[in-house]
């Protein structure tokens, strides 16, 4: 029984297979064929920038400045000008 209805299955599925269905209209596929020729062609990924790791500013590299800088006095002064500059599109 299990053989029979594994052949009948293959038999069925062979068939359909098979089957090819024909355009209905031939100014349909025109507008399919267009859309396959100005599909987007495949991007290569593109190989990652190459960063000098050793020449990038850190924070200790402006600390001598900020300390020449920034005062008592000044220091919500500079920090109202630095929000500015953030905020500023």
């Amino acid at each position: 029984m299990n053989r029979l209805g594994i052949l009948v299955s293959v038999c069925l599925t062979l068939a359909a297979c098979d089957k090819k269905e024909a355009p209905t209209d031939t100014d349909s596929a025109k507008p399919s064929s267009v859309a396959e020729t100005t599909a987007t062609p495949s991007l290569a990924p593109a190989a990652p920038p190459a960063v000098d790791v050793d020449t990038l500013p850190v924070a200790e590299d402006f600390e001598a400045d900020a300390e020449k800088e920034l005062t008592l006095a000044n220091l919500s002064t500079k920090l109202d000008d630095l929000e500015k500059e953030i905020s500023a599109p």
